[in-house]
């Protein structure tokens, strides 16, 4: 089920202009639509909704979180084989990925590096990557309104 928007959405365009794939449409200071064709339930949307009216893919209300806080992917440097693969780079809608050098090594053409600025924390990379070698944090459960708290021990 994709991400849908709630009727106390108040057209900000907040969304419009965070999600990687263009399905949210709409008018300034009016309801938004998310197209289920294009939505490909990412969450990126839903971190940036001030009136948090976006619901996830289970139906639940999506967090809004300060910039400095907003999902990013991370690189473990030690699990990217970097060129040759770069299905992280190449899936990126926003170019947020790039390769770096690293000194010292003759054969290998660095690694994946994120330019946080430009990341919207869409998953596309992480979902592409088949060496573990890149995540996004905080991890999608992270993202909901109510988060399941731990069970105190009695």
């Amino acid at each position: 089920m994709p991400y849908t928007i709630t009727e106390t959405c108040i057209g900000c365009t907040a969304c419009t202009k965070r999600c990687p794939t263009e399905a949210i449409s709409g008018q300034r200071n009016v309801l938004h639509v998310i197209d289920p064709a294009l939505c490909i339930n990412c969450g990126a949307c839903g971190v940036v909704c001030p009136p948090e009216c976006i619901l996830d893919d289970l139906g639940e209300v999506c967090r809004t979180f300060p910039r400095k806080e907003w999902p990013k992917a991370i690189v473990i440097e030690d699990n990217c084989i970097g060129s040759g693969c770069e299905l992280c780079i190449n899936i990126c809608p926003f170019e947020a990925l790039s390769l770096e050098h690293r000194d010292g090594v003759s054969d290998f053409y660095g690694v994946a590096t994120v330019t946080e600025k430009k990341c919207t924390g869409c998953r596309l990379c992480e979902e592409a990557c088949g060496w573990g070698a890149i995540y996004i944090d905080p991890p999608r459960e992270m993202l909901k309104k109510k988060v399941a708290q731990p069970v105190a021990a009695g």
